[in-house]
């Protein structure tokens, strides 16, 4: 077995990065994959794709492609030493539904960490709706969403009754049933009263039944924590991450990852909450540090060792304002507070005086920037932060060290624009940017909701 070393970082409480092994590669990556057999059998796959981060499938939506089953072949580099996480050679991959990812990490030799996802991606049936727009449209959130058929119009406040005329892109030459026709306006009497086109494919062998819909407000998918992804073979409490649903930078994420095992599921009513947990970790080469455990609304990306915490990235995509959010929470300190300090080349743990504090809070943001969406939790250009909200865990106070109900409502600095994402962000070290918490400390969350 090829030696390697693991060298743990964190900042905010919410980072990690391995440093490269002298003469060993940093190189990992996926030389072939390939799919030999699949179920149901009358499943339509096309071609295959990939960059340095996903496989992607593409896959024709129908009503019995699910619970799709692919039987694979993966073949790594040279320099990969192990594959981690979800998908282990020789077994299935099952998809359940067409948002569901497949989740795992590449190791190379030297220890370098190269997270890969495998996702599906709907293709053309021919009988889509492709676009749906209509005046003032764009002040709403509107989903198309091919693998359910459903249109979904989310709004603060629709005022009800409701008349659109939308102006709406299908397949290429696909037509409208006899129920509909081009240009008609919908009128919708409240959030129940839901519409159906029916589009068929020119050919005609085709027809796919859309709605259309005011639908509730949006939530962020797995607020309840109940799903997670296990990082090895074994299904343990122990070993699990959060599921990033609906996919990688659209829900729930982590930088406590397999190797700072700082967020787990512990059960609590009926089913699981998220536990953050502060701890000491020996990095090798730089010493002991605090790790902090956290989870919040972004994506984890390996990437520039030198800057930590431009690995972590904050927000999700969300257009509507919310007055709050809500959610259940329990807060125990550490019984002593620590902080790593640099001594030269390497980092020692020192006491401190005091009692750690947890943290919550939420940010509103627009982005005004160009390229890619990119949040550090640091001021960036492009970035404006609409509103925010936070409550400190306050380990003194013995209050928080029993299950509670929460709100954190938002304070607005910018009344008008419309927001573009959404930060929110538990953890149980508010200071683990600086190394200072209290090994033991732990956050249990549950159930987090949003208010509109």
């Amino acid at each position: 077995m090829r030696k390697y070393y693991w060298i743990l970082l964190f900042a905010v409480g919410l980072l990690g990065s391995c440093e490269k092994v002298k003469d060993l590669s940093d190189d990992a990556k996926i030389e072939r994959f390939e799919i030999t057999s699949y179920t149901p059998e009358t499943a339509e796959i096309g071609e295959i794709y990939r960059d340095d981060k996903s496989i992607i499938i593409p896959v024709v939506p129908n009503d019995n492609l699910f619970p799709l089953t692919l039987q694979t072949v993966l073949e790594t580099s040279s320099t990969t030493h192990k594959v981690l996480g979800n998908y282990v050679k020789g077994q299935d991959i099952v998809f359940n539904g067409g948002e569901s990812t497949i989740n795992f990490f590449l190791i190379a030799e030297s220890g370098f960490v190269h997270p890969y996802s495998i996702r599906l991606e709907p293709m053309d049936t021919g009988a889509d709706i492709l676009q749906f727009k209509f005046k003032d449209s764009e002040k709403m959130t509107i989903t198309i969403n091919p693998w359910s058929k459903i249109v979904n119009i989310s709004v603060l406040d629709p005022g009800f009754p409701v008349t659109i005329e939308p102006t709406i892109r299908l397949s290429e030459g696909a037509t409208y049933d006899d129920d509909y026709t081009e240009g008609e306006k919908l009128t919708f009497q409240n959030f129940e009263d839901i519409k159906e086109i029916t589009v068929i494919s020119a050919d005609g062998k085709t027809s796919r039944t859309w709605k259309i819909q005011f639908g509730a407000l949006l939530q962020i998918p797995n607020s309840d924590f109940e799903s997670w992804g296990k990082f090895g073979n074994e299904i343990n409490l122990n070993e699990e991450t959060i599921d990033p649903i609906p996919g990688y930078g659209k829900g729930w994420a982590t930088a406590n990852n397999y190797f700072v095992q700082g967020t787990r599921p512990v059960e609590h009513n009926r089913g699981y909450a998220a536990k953050m947990t502060t701890n000491e970790q020996n990095a090798l080469i730089f010493g002991k540090l605090i790790a902090a455990g956290s989870i919040y609304t972004g994506c984890f990306k390996f990437g520039a060792l030198n800057d930590p915490r431009s690995m972590t990235h904050f927000g999700i995509p969300h257009t509507v304002r919310i007055k709050s959010i809500e959610f259940d929470a329990k807060y125990e300190p550490g019984p002593q507070l620590k902080q790593a300090v640099k001594n030269g080349s390497k980092y020692s743990i020192e006491d401190r005086d005091g009692v750690d504090v947890g943290q919550a809070f939420v940010e509103i943001i627009r982005w005004n920037g160009k390229g890619t969406f990119a949040y550090h939790g640091r001021p960036t250009d492009g970035v404006e932060i609409l509103g925010r909200g936070e409550i400190l865990f306050d380990g003194k106070e013995t209050k928080y060290r029993n299950w509670a109900h929460y709100n954190i409502p938002i304070v607005y600095t910018n009344q008008t624009d419309i927001p573009t994402h959404i930060v929110i962000v538990f953890s149980s070290s508010k200071s683990g940017d600086i190394f200072l918490g209290a090994p033991g400390s732990t956050m249990e969350v549950d159930d987090v909701k949003l208010i509109y």
